[in-house]
């Protein structure tokens, strides 16, 4: 399986004379050299078909029940790296994920923790950490958020009082209830023809996750039956990563700008793991000014 990586990009300097983990700027990217990289080591094998599955901790866990997973941290500075694990808190919403700053808490990360608190890694290496999730009986159901991070601190040899404060993490969506996973289950609403602030024609849809996690939606776009019964595609559409439930974003698919205005027969079809939804629409470009 293809290896990835979330990776630390040293970028951060806070002054943190009482709390050295009160606030902290992150960054995230694939492997480079000089970094502390995370990434899961394992899918289970019921989420296989979940394309968030292969990047971040996702489960739908009953009360009562421990979930394990293994996570491999590397070090692939030149330098001995004492690297902290933990979990803290985060949310999801129409901001985006938002990470909760330093070490505070929330529902899943105070049930998140890791076999070791501090990993020393020489230059070049690597190590496995098992992060274990264990849930309340009486835990109340819905969707939960949080991040496993590494983290690594220096005080700056610039300005006195001022610590690094440096981490990168992976992100935790759990869904806590009786039953089997549920199944992704999104919405699309009705096309419609615009066009950007450059005259390109874009076509956009509403799409909503009615379901009970985060999806992960990906597709294309046909034309067909357009002027001399000329045909275009397919078009990607682009969505952001990791729709919360209950959340709505406008899809779109940006086109060449040599596409006539129309009348066209568009035709969108949206996947998220094993579910697929699709819209037709008889579209008219508007005109450009």
């Amino acid at each position: 399986m293809r290896r990835l990586w979330t990776v630390l990009l040293v970028v951060a300097a806070i002054a943190v004379p009482a709390n050295p983990a009160g606030a902290t700027q992150t960054s995230q990217a694939k492997k480079a050299p000089g970094g502390i990289g995370i990434r899961l080591v394992a899918v289970p094998t019921s989420l296989t078909s979940n394309p968030l599955a292969r990047l971040y901790i996702i489960d739908h866990l009953a009360p009562g029940t421990t979930a394990l997973r293994q996570v491999e941290v590397s070090n692939s500075t030149r330098a001995t790296a004492d690297v902290a694990v933990y979990a803290a808190g985060a949310s999801l919403g129409r901001a985006g994920f938002t990470f909760a700053a330093g070490r505070v808490q929330d529902q899943l990360s105070s049930w998140t923790s890791t076999s070791r608190d501090v990993l020393r890694l020489q230059p070049g290496t690597d190590a496995l950490e098992t992060v274990t999730l264990r849930v309340p009986k009486d835990a109340s159901s819905g969707e939960k958020y949080a991040v496993v991070w590494a983290q690594v601190s220096s005080a700056s040899s610039a300005h006195r009082g001022l610590l690094l404060v440096n981490r990168v993490g992976i992100r935790m969506y759990v869904s806590i209830g009786l039953g089997g996973t549920p199944p992704p289950s999104f919405t699309v609403g009705r096309l419609a023809a615009k066009r950007s602030a450059t005259g390109a024609p874009l076509i956009v849809v509403t799409v909503q996750n009615s379901g009970e996690g985060p999806l992960d939606i990906s597709g294309g776009l046909t034309l067909s039956d357009g002027p001399g019964g000329m045909r275009g595609g397919p078009y990607p559409v682009t969505l952001g990563p990791a729709l919360a439930p209950g959340q709505s974003e406008l899809a779109t698919a940006v086109l060449s700008k040599q596409v006539p205005d129309g009348p066209w027969k568009a035709a969108i079809s949206l996947v998220s793991g094993p579910t697929v939804r699709s819209a037709t629409a008889t579209l008219t470009f508007p005109g450009t000014v």
